[in-house]
């Protein structure tokens, strides 16, 4: 067990994540080669729809002010992606009459492609920006960069805000949306390119941990809700959320910050940014005190045990392939340990550390 140690002391630690936690428990080699190696080694295979994700949500925390999405839309893309901007516009516009001219597959279709050539032709300019620009990123053939762009720009006209935006929200990306008067608090503008976004900081199994929600809200009758964005295929149930350590985290990070009190009824949810709609996922805490926080309390501490004492093992070959964490693992090409690399000290706080805008997006 770890010694206790004063509060100001872990404060002053590494901070660690449940980004960090996940691939510590995926492989704890696995951990090791994504955040302690110096110089990090960087992961492969990231699929794309982990930058996607991170495009929706900026889109949505500016609808949090007063931004309509589809302004919030472009002001995004045209940051995201300036040098090819003007050509995913003209991109959509035709992919839109192309996708009227008849169903697929059929002459109607292939008729109005070999009359539009310059459609293929914007395809391919964006492709090579793909290419270059956006390499680290594992694209699959059904859902290039102008497939996201069309999910995108569909999202932004045909959703309405109450689809999406919690009513009485409190906090977005960790930051207040009204002021101390309830006057709107204005972040954005056209030239305006920066990440928006404050951490909560706590104290999870004797670990200093960092995160935050995408949102937290407040209603009138006390009700707390805190909900993450995700545009992953997949979703969880109320049963499995009941139980997510993501969401558990974000939970006793906001009640140690005094967001959330003893007792007070929360819900905590999922809100899917679907490609032709919206779902909303939601469950309650009354697993929390006797099973969800003891398990992710204990889970830290395993971790910051592990970090001390500077033992990571491997996991390859103990699980069947099929099985195997390691088929998914954006640092398998450094494992084992690769020449000319060395391990940061495990003590204090020289480890490198990732950006928060690494660790915002990896959650999605």
């Amino acid at each position: 067990m770890l010694d206790e140690v004063p509060l100001t002391q872990v404060m002053q630690e590494r901070p660690l994540s449940i980004s960090q936690l996940r691939a510590f428990v995926r492989c704890p080699k696995s951990f090791e080669l994504q955040y302690l190696y110096d110089p990090r080694i960087p992961q492969r295979a990231m699929g794309a729809s982990v930058w996607f994700g991170t495009i929706i949500q900026r889109i949505i925390q500016r609808g949090y002010h007063e931004m309509p999405f589809y302004e919030a839309h472009l002001q995004v893309w045209k940051q995201a992606c300036g040098p090819v901007f003007e050509q995913l516009q003209d991109w959509f516009q035709l992919d839109e009459e192309y996708r009227a001219s008849g169903k697929a597959n059929t002459n109607a279709r292939r008729t109005w492609l070999m009359e539009h050539a310059r459609y293929r032709v914007l395809a391919e300019q964006i492709k090579a920006y793909q290419d270059e620009h956006l390499s680290r990123w594992n694209w699959s053939e059904k859902y290039p960069l102008t497939a996201y762009y069309r999910w995108s720009c569909t999202f932004a006209r045909t959703t309405s805000p109450v689809q999406v935006l919690l009513p009485s929200v409190v906090l977005v990306e960790g930051l207040p949306v009204y002021g101390p008067s309830g006057d709107l608090i204005r972040r954005f503008d056209d030239t305006d390119a920066r990440e928006h976004y404050r951490l909560l900081h706590g104290v999870i199994g004797g670990a200093h941990v960092v995160g935050v929600p995408d949102e937290f809200a407040l209603d009138e009758q006390g009700h707390a809700w805190i909900a993450d964005n995700k545009v992953s295929a997949s979703h969880l149930t109320p049963e499995e959320l009941a139980e997510d350590a993501q969401l558990a985290a974000y939970y006793e990070l906001l009640r140690q910050n005094n967001w959330i009190s003893t007792g007070q009824p929360v819900s905590i949810g999922h809100i899917y940014i679907r490609e032709h709609g919206v779902e909303q996922v939601w469950a309650d805490t009354s697993r929390y005190d006797d099973q969800v926080l003891p398990l992710l309390h204990e889970q830290f501490a395993r971790l910051k045990a592990a970090i001390a004492a500077g033992t990571f093992p491997r996991v390859r070959g103990i699980q069947p392939a099929s099985l195997s964490p390691c088929r998914f693992c954006g640092v398998a090409h450094a494992c084992p340990k690769p020449e000319g690399r060395t391990e940061a000290s495990h003590a204090g706080t020289s480890l490198p550390t990732p950006t928060f805008e690494e660790e915002r997006t990896y959650s999605w």
